[in-house]
């Protein structure tokens, strides 16, 4: 019987031995197959600059033309030609339209016979006083007066005058050089159903508004540059300068500031919004770009090239703008930063600069 067992058992034990032997053998090839060679990371570096570093106060603006005239109609008659349209470019003195002057060459006639008759009744008063016309000038001064007030020569000569600058006033005139705005006046319909004829602006150069905190504005004076992006053109920077900080705080604790903005191509137009930075230099600083600092265990982390390997080094930033932050602590000038391909990257990392 113990016989009999042995031989039973012997197949069992033959077989748990396979077994285990096939097991080992798997959990080295598994192993194999998980080992890798170590990667080389292609990074992208720059140097830490030490120079000025340019601090930023962001804030939205509002564009306005840096001078705008309005055309109004200065007498009221039938409208009778309109010469330009909205966007045309138009010189000071320009003709822009013509209103009715049938009425107003009648009053300039009938202004110039009263003033004719009126200096007949001059001279006949002055031969009265044993006078000349051509006395006028050394007779007595009271008596002057009252012959020019009792023959009417002072309403007539007001009235020619007045009659004159009407007829002038039927054509309509650009008073500056500029670009034609909000048009209203139609032909054949009267002036007195428009409150004007158009605008005019002068958008050589443009005057941004924009408002800062009371706190920021010793930061700001007059001559600062400005970088200004209009929400309509996000991707393109037009530079002005600080020209006026107005004295006054308001009731939201703002101080309103205007800046001078060119404008020689004419692409800004009046009332555009527009996101504002100023820059003002802060010298001493130790500056990189903002992509190279990372976040690790709530500390500022950036990684440094050396000798092949990304170095860990912990840093504090003192400053920031929108693309640069100021380093404090952690760098020195000429250390290369790694700023691309820098998210995955460990301490002592094999890494290669590419071109």
């Amino acid at each position: 019987m113990r016989k009999f067992m042995h031989v039973i058992f012997l197949p069992f034990i033959l077989f748990a031995c396979d077994t285990s032997r096939a097991e080992d053998n798997s959990e080295e090839e598994a192993a194999r197959l998980s080992h890798t060679e170590a990667t080389v990371t292609e990074v992208g570096t720059t140097p830490v600059v030490y120079g000025q570093f340019p601090m930023e106060l962001v804030s939205n603006g509002n564009l306005q033309a840096r001078q705008k005239a309005v055309v109004p109609f200065r007498v009221q008659e039938l409208i009778t030609a309109v010469n330009v349209q909205e966007g045309d470019r138009v010189k000071a003195g320009q003709m822009l339209g013509k209103v009715e002057s049938f009425n107003y060459r009648k009053q300039l006639n009938d202004a110039r016979n009263q003033y004719e008759k009126a200096l007949i009744d001059l001279e006949d008063l002055l031969l009265g006083h044993g006078y000349a016309l051509s006395d006028t000038a050394s007779m007595p001064v009271n008596i002057l007066k009252m012959v020019r007030i009792r023959s009417g020569y002072n309403n007539a000569l007001s009235n020619l005058a007045q009659a004159k600058r009407n007829l002038t006033q039927t054509v309509i005139k650009a008073p500056i050089s500029g670009v034609v705005s909000n048009l209203q006046a139609q032909t054949n319909n009267p002036s007195g159903n428009y409150k004007m004829f158009c605008e005019i602006l002068d958008i050589g150069a443009m005057e941004l508004e924009f408002h800062l905190l009371e706190t920021e504005i010793p930061k700001v004076k007059t001559g600062l540059s400005v970088d200004m992006r209009p929400f309509g053109m996000p991707d393109t920077t037009f530079k002005g300068r600080v020209v006026s900080i107005n004295p006054a705080v308001n009731d939201k604790g703002m101080v309103r500031i205007t800046a001078s903005v060119p404008n020689p191509g004419g692409e800004l137009m009046d009332g555009m919004n527009a996101r504002v930075l100023l820059k003002h230099l802060v010298p001493g600083c130790l500056i990189i770009p903002k992509e190279a600092v990372l976040y690790r265990q709530n500390r500022e982390v950036v990684f440094v090239l050396e000798d092949g390997k990304a170095i860990w080094r912990y840093v504090e930033t003192s400053r920031e703008n929108s693309t640069h932050v100021a380093i404090s602590d952690g760098l020195k000038a000429g250390d290369e930063v790694i700023v691309e391909n820098n998210l995955n990257l460990a301490h002592e990392s094999e890494v290669v600069k590419n071109n």
